[in-house]
């Protein structure tokens, strides 16, 4: 799935938590779909080769290629929250993990980011 940064104006300063770290009018490759039980929905999105993936406000994006990779599963939380994501990427605590630089975590996040970029 790939979208492009368009700025949508008139929301919430809270929906652009982050977004000076991405270009206008730049496509990216979604990783993630996180939807929370509130209703609010973010894209995992790796931004920069220098850092690691954020998660952003979906409004901000226009979807150029609504393609979700084959690997992805649905995954629902207790809270009623649910992602679309690579299955190990689903494992309780792996996003702790993967930003603690684990070893373990860090490689099953580029194999699994290599599938993703495969299919978008």
């Amino acid at each position: 799935m790939r979208v492009k940064f368009t700025r949508s104006e008139g929301l919430e300063p809270r929906a652009f938590q982050g977004a000076t770290a991405l270009r206008p009018g730049a496509e990216y490759i979604v990783l993630e779909i996180f939807s929370q039980h509130n209703g609010d929905t973010s894209f995992r999105i790796e931004y920069s080769p220098y850092e690691s993936c954020a998660i952003f406000d979906s409004r901000l994006f226009t979807i150029t290629s609504p393609t979700i990779p084959p690997s992805w599963i649905y995954s629902q939380l207790e809270s009623g929250s649910f992602s679309l994501c690579p299955e190990p990427w689903s494992h309780l605590g792996f996003w702790e993990a993967f930003y603690d630089r684990e070893s373990e975590a860090v490689a099953v996040y580029e194999a699994e980011k290599q599938k993703v970029l495969a299919h978008s």
